[in-house]
Order: structure tokens, then C-alpha cells, then sequence
């Protein structure tokens, strides 16, 4: 699979575990047998391990489980990532993470220990993070009940906001009708096997 800036790749896994395994990939955390992964013209496996660093703070990612509930403090939580590997000013990264809590159903940037906030919340949080920072990539872990729920609408929003400013973006998705949605607009659909990736030809026309 190659990914152009702006690039929408939507890829159906079996199972959370798969699909963790495959971000890792993405992101250069899990070893290589053979072949090779890139990132912005370079291979995770060659460089050194600062540049690799470097390069991760420009991934947003949607883990599987999001913000935990022994969280301390999730608006620090949130920021922290981008606040590491940008120069970005504080007081501009909160207004972004505000901006974003906002478009996905939270009144704000949520403050104090996770478990104040629901499961849901903590989940919308970690939207907040994956899509701030103006990252080069975002990796979407959605879990099952995330496709169902009115949390997707204003993901798929973000995503093509994000894609309209060079941003490629992965759904690593489970297999259900959304799935199907000929709304949904992509550049790829996948399905990962333990082959490796096949294109979803099925589904070739909805894109």
C-alpha cells in the first residue's frame, strides 16, 4: 500500500489485535521479517532512533483503547504529544483541542482525572488528540460501537478537513454495513488478512 498526501484509505481487519498490530506497522514499531516501511520519503528501520521519534509526533493516532480511566489529567493527556514535538505555543494548541472537542460533542477541551467523564467522552478526547497538531497522518483504531454511533459523522468531517490539507488518513475499520456506505469516500479499501492486504473489489465502485 502506498499513501499520497490527502489519500482516505479505509481497511477492514478482524479483530482490534490485527488492527493494532497494523498501526504499529505504520508507525514503525513492530519488526520486519523482510520489506520495508516509509514514512514521508524515509524507512522507520534505517533511521536513527531520534529522527524515528521525531517523525511518530507527526502521526495522530486513535488507539483502540483510548484515554484510560486512570488517566490524571486528560486535557494534559491530549496535548502532551504535540506539545513534545512541536514548537507550537501552549495557549494556540488549547484553542485547536477546543476548536476540535467542540466539533466532536464535548463543550471543550475536558480538564482533571478521566474518570470524571464517561467512557464515550474519554473517547471523544482522543479524537481531540489524534487530529490536533496538523499531523501528516492519522490512524483511525475505531471500535465496533464507534460505527454506529453519532461520533462517526463528525470524524469523517475531521478526516476530510484534514485531507483537504495533505493529510492521508487510515480507518482501520471491522467489518460491518458502514463498511458499505457509498458516502464514504476513499481512495482505498482494504481488507487485512493474514496474507497481508487484498483490495476489497467488491466495494471498488462505492469509492
Amino acid at each position: 500500500m502506498t499513501l499520497s498526501a490527502g489519500d482516505f484509505a479505509v481497511i477492514e481487519v478482524m479483530g482490534s489485535r490485527r488492527g493494532a498490530a497494523f498501526a504499529d506497522l505504520c508507525c514503525g514499531l513492530a519488526p520486519l521479517a523482510s520489506g520495508g516501511v516509509h514514512f514521508l520519503g524515509r524507512d522507520w528501520h534505517t533511521m536513527p532512533r531520534d529522527h524515528a521519534d521525531a517523525l511518530r509526533g507527526r502521526i495522530g493516532r486513535l488507539f483502540h483503547v483510548p484515554l484510560r480511566q486512570d488517566t490524571p489529567d486528560v486535557a494534559t493527556r491530549v496535548l502532551l504529544a504535540r506539545l513534545h514535538h512541536t514548537r507550537t505555543p501552549e495557549a494556540t494548541l488549547r484553542a485547536e483541542a477546543t476548536r476540535l472537542a467542540l466539533r466532536f460533542g464535548l463543550p471543550g477541551l475536558p480538564a482533571g482525572p478521566a474518570r470524571r467523564l464517561t467512557d464515550p467522552d474519554l473517547l471523544r478526547a482522543a479524537c481531540v488528540r489524534a487530529f490536533l497538531g496538523q499531523p501528516r497522518m492519522v490512524i483511525l483504531e475505531l471500535p465496533v460501537t464507534t460505527q454506529r454511533d453519532d461520533l462517526l459523522p463528525a470524524l469523517l468531517e475531521a478526516g476530510a478537513e484534514a485531507r483537504g490539507q495533505g493529510v492521508a488518513v487510515i480507518w482501520l475499520a471491522a467489518a460491518g454495513p458502514v463498511l458499505r456506505d457509498r458516502s464514504i469516500r476513499a481512495t482505498h479499501r482494504l481488507r487485512l488478512t493474514d496474507s497481508g492486504l487484498a483490495q476489497m473489489r467488491s466495494l471498488a465502485r462505492a469509492a
